[in-house]
């Protein structure tokens, strides 16, 4: 294990040493002294350090503050840490305005207070190392959307693009069975394309910037109900909408998953005489659940889990077509608003699913339906 590089600023030389002396003690920490602020900046410039420990007032030069604002004109960000012997509220308060990841208060006790500044010295660093291992996945995500938005959608175009100029062209000179095969061809190619479109708002729902708002569920269900196949006669197609379902979330995001939880509704729920499709909210164990119920063909839900994952259904897709992506994006959505989804479904009785917002993603509760 790497060890953490600490640049450690104070303008005694005495509390120095013995700062050293304590953080290395047991070799997971590597500290680099400095007496004064200006001295700590140009270090910074040529050295890099995990994490800065800071006196607070350092007469007659820079003190922290002035070294905090001088890093943001130079566009350094590395943590720093004020580690003062003012206990004042207001030096505190200071510190954490201009910048400063933390106001620790030194103490007469040596080991106690540095065993303190140990553990934020480590949080500092296991949080930066998490922020920078999530900056890499999230360019590889981006850069795994810009291969399945172009480089591989590209091909799927240029084959249904063909297939069509011969489709139209020349489907008097071509044989019936010839005809079919074009057709094929051109069905796959959008069922390829309709995978990678899928996909790609697979991984658009999990970096996507969220807007915390007061969303209206029940608004978005009635719209997109309007925008989906099912039949216009009241006799085979009743809707129960329970009116002002707000919650707090991304609108977006939210109306991209109450999208795939409806569609799903009333795809599987085409074969019946009469579509019926429910949503509302009510309380269970103290916790808010949503829920969209349908009268489809159900399923045995006894590794419903799995559905929440990508490729996964029950359901032949010559039956009911589809990517089987859907409510991996709704699981996806879900979890990005700390919340749970879950469903409950039996052969020939519908299917129900639930889910929570700001929960803490604590799952289903323990009397689910």
């Amino acid at each position: 294990m790497n060890k953490i590089s600490v640049l450690l600023i104070d303008d005694d030389k005495d509390f120095l040493n013995i700062g050293k002396e304590f953080l290395e003690d047991n070799g997971s920490i590597k500290v680099e002294p400095s007496l004064s602020a200006e001295d700590a900046l140009k270090k910074i410039t040529v050295q890099p350090f995990d994490v800065i420990v800071c006196d607070y007032r350092m007469p007659p030069g820079m003190d922290s503050t002035g070294l905090l604002k001088a890093m943001k004109v130079k566009g350094i960000d590395i943590p720093l840490i004020v580690f003062s012997g003012f206990a004042r509220e207001e030096h505190a308060a200071e510190s954490i305005k201009s910048g400063a990841a933390f106001y620790c208060q030194k103490s007469a006790q040596p080991d106690v207070q540095y065993a303190e500044l140990k553990n934020l010295i480590q949080h500092l660093y296991r949080l930066r190392h998490a922020e920078n291992e999530a900056a890499v996945a999230k360019k590889e995500l981006e850069s795994f959307s810009y291969c399945v938005s172009h480089d591989l959608r590209a091909p799927l175009r240029i084959i249904d693009g063909y297939c069509k100029i011969l489709s139209d062209k020349y489907t008097a000179n071509l044989p019936a069975d010839a005809q079919q095969h074009i057709s094929r061809l051109r069905a796959s190619t959008a069922r390829m394309d309709a995978y990678f479109e899928d996909l790609l708002q697979l991984s658009r729902a999990g970096r996507l910037p969220m807007k915390n708002e007061q969303v209206n569920l029940s608004t978005l269900a009635n719209s997109i109900l309007q925008g989906l196949p099912h039949p216009m006669q009241s006799s085979q197609f009743v809707q129960e909408i329970e009116k002002d379902v707000i919650v707090q979330g991304d609108r977006t995001l939210m109306e991209r998953a109450m999208q795939q939880i409806l569609d799903n509704s009333c795809k599987y729920s085409k074969n019946r005489p009469q579509m019926r499709i429910e949503f509302g909210r009510k309380h269970v164990d103290g916790r808010p659940v949503c829920f969209v119920r349908d009268n489809g063909e159900g399923f045995d839900a006894a590794n419903a889990k799995d559905l929440f994952k990508p490729f996964h259904r029950f359901h032949p897709e010559s039956q009911f077509p589809g990517t089987g992506i859907g409510l991996a994006i709704v699981e996806k959505i879900i979890s990005r608003h700390e919340g749970s989804v879950w469903l409950e479904s039996t052969i020939d009785g519908g299917t129900t699913i639930f889910f929570t917002l700001n929960d803490g993603g604590l799952g289903p509760p323990r009397r689910p339906g």
